[in-house]
């Protein structure tokens, strides 16, 4: 992603999607908003890291104020909100992409599907997050909005 974008700040960031993470990234800078840490996690059935891998990091960072993670169909969102749930203290922001893919289809990649039984939906994800207490974004416009209503 172009450096340019980026700016010094205390937003944590993840994201399966690299689109949607470098608009938010650009979204915030423009605000005056800056990042403390950026982490692509990537789509992949096998990812290299998870959100439950990044998380604790982020969390445990004096620097990080809020947490924006930034997912989509398929994956751990889940896991990764049982660990916010027990654990974040700071405010978390999400974005799950693919509301409108259809279940037992792959989308993009190989980690983007949702099972026939709508295992690792949109809508699974958010209720989970929600539950955990996490601000939930419909877009990548809404992250900022959501960061700049916590005053963060």
């Amino acid at each position: 992603m172009a450096h340019r974008i980026f700016s010094p700040g205390n937003v944590g960031i993840m994201s399966r999607s690299a689109t949607n993470c470098y608009e938010t990234v650009f979204m915030l800078t423009r605000e005056g908003i800056g990042q403390s840490t950026c982490v692509g996690n990537g789509g992949d059935a096998i990812p290299g890291s998870v959100f439950s891998d990044i998380i604790p990091l982020m969390n445990e960072d004096d620097e990080t104020k809020a947490i924006v993670i930034i997912g989509e169909i398929g994956g751990e969102e889940e896991a990764a909100a049982a660990y916010i749930k027990d654990y974040v203290k700071k405010p978390v922001v999400a974005l799950i992409a693919g509301k409108n893919a259809p279940r037992g289809r792959s989308m993009g990649h190989a980690g983007a599907i949702i099972g026939a039984d709508g295992s690792g939906s949109a809508e699974k994800k958010e209720e989970v997050l929600r539950e955990a207490g996490v601000h939930i974004a419909e877009s990548t416009v809404d992250i900022v909005r959501i960061i700049k209503k916590l005053g963060v």
